[in-house]
């Protein structure tokens, strides 16, 4: 700490509660000062080309192709993309609950077997007035019950789910050294089980890898939790607090560290999508509406040039009726001047076969999932 972070009586200012450039930027160097600041202008970037694609949209025109690394390239077929992805070096892929429910995790949207369909006993029984207010961080401050009873329900989380061959697709992409980012929007863990490197992967909401006290803020890791959550019981802290003869238990509840409705994302999220955009040259999504913000955002601050594959049940955010929280739409499949935009329908796990022998890495791909993929091949 340098001089000018301490008073006259050579006391820290930060343990004053005084806040010092040395306490905002680490080292307070300008190394560190520089770095902070070209990821604030990577983000303001980012802004803009939002910003011009709505009004481009408005004005009854199609966001028009901007200067990237993939500038030119027309993918306008599955056999376009799959020529591509041979070349590519910094693929992103944003994934949502789709690509679990065949590893027996149910999604949220699903008519009929997502979650918001099939928790009217939750609702009935706690009294809630929408499914969404299960996920939401006020009810877990006032009752944390009704969130562990679904979490046990949907056995979050549980050793015994597998992970899925669109799981081990992005691990084929790791492999190959051209996955730049997966950002998952599920809690679930199950790209870890299949080996992805940790900083390969963002959990934009969080998943069950630990828990924090609520009160203390002291960790439980993921075994502990588990055994919390499958206790039938909240899960309270055992740490002691206090000191001497006042020490005592203190049976804070247990938060696990997902993100609920109206609790902030991961502080390095915006940071870390500014860094990537700008090098991404494929972006593949999968098993999502894009209905949840701001991660459904991901899509418009890719440079508009860069191809874009969706691998869905259906297409998504193709008007703005279907876009929720979006000014605009983000795909434009069916467009005349498209030649970006994809759309492989249907089941997720057999489109990623046709894509994977399309490609020639099928057979690879099938050895890494094991019996699953042999499995799965069988069913088509």
């Amino acid at each position: 700490m340098s001089e000018s972070a301490k008073d006259a009586k050579g006391n820290s200012k930060e343990e004053k509660g005084e806040v010092t450039w040395e306490s905002y930027v680490p080292g307070s160097s300008l190394a560190a000062i520089d770095a902070k600041m070209a990821k604030l202008d990577n983000m303001f970037k980012s802004m803009c080309r939002s910003a011009g694609r709505v009004m481009a949209y408005h004005l009854g025109e199609m966001p028009a192709p901007e200067p990237s690394s993939t500038s030119l390239i027309s993918c306008a077929t599955v056999d376009d993309i799959a020529s591509h992805l041979k070349t590519c070096k910094n693929v992103i892929v944003l994934t949502g609950a789709g690509i679990s429910t065949s590893a027996g995790i149910p999604d949220f949207r699903s008519p009929g077997s997502g979650v918001y369909d099939n928790v009217q006993k939750y609702l009935d029984k706690y009294q809630l007035q929408n499914a969404q207010k299960l996920f939401s961080y006020e009810l877990f401050q006032e009752d944390p019950e009704p969130f562990y009873a679904l979490a046990r329900e949907m056995k979050y989380p549980d050793k015994n789910v597998q992970p899925t061959l669109a799981h081990y697709f992005i691990k084929l992409l790791s492999d190959k050294g051209v996955l730049l980012r997966n950002y998952t929007q599920n809690i679930d863990m199950l790209q870890s089980q299949t080996g992805i490197p940790d900083e390969r992967v963002f959990e934009v909401h969080g998943s069950f890898r630990s828990g924090t006290c609520m009160e203390c803020h002291a960790k439980l890791d993921k075994s502990q939790l588990k055994d919390a959550i499958f206790s039938g019981k909240v899960a309270r802290c055992t740490g002691a607090t206090g000191n001497g003869d006042h020490r005592a238990v203190c049976s804070g509840v247990i938060k696990p560290d997902i993100v609920m409705f109206g609790e902030s994302l991961p502080k390095d999220y915006l940071c870390s999508v500014g860094n990537d955009e700008g090098k991404c040259d494929l972006l593949i999504v999968m098993g999502t509406s894009l209905q949840v913000g701001p991660v459904n955002q991901i899509p418009n601050t890719i440079a508009r040039s860069t191809p874009r594959l969706l691998i869905n049940m259906e297409k998504v955010c193709t008007s703005e009726a279907d876009c929720n929280n979006l000014a605009t739409p983000i795909f434009f499949f069916d467009h005349p001047d498209n030649k970006t935009d994809v759309f492989m329908g249907g089941d997720i796990d057999s489109s990623l076969i046709e894509l994977t022998k399309k490609m020639g890495w099928w057979e690879e791909m099938k050895e890494m999932s094991g019996e699953l993929g042999e499995v799965v091949e069988q069913l088509l």
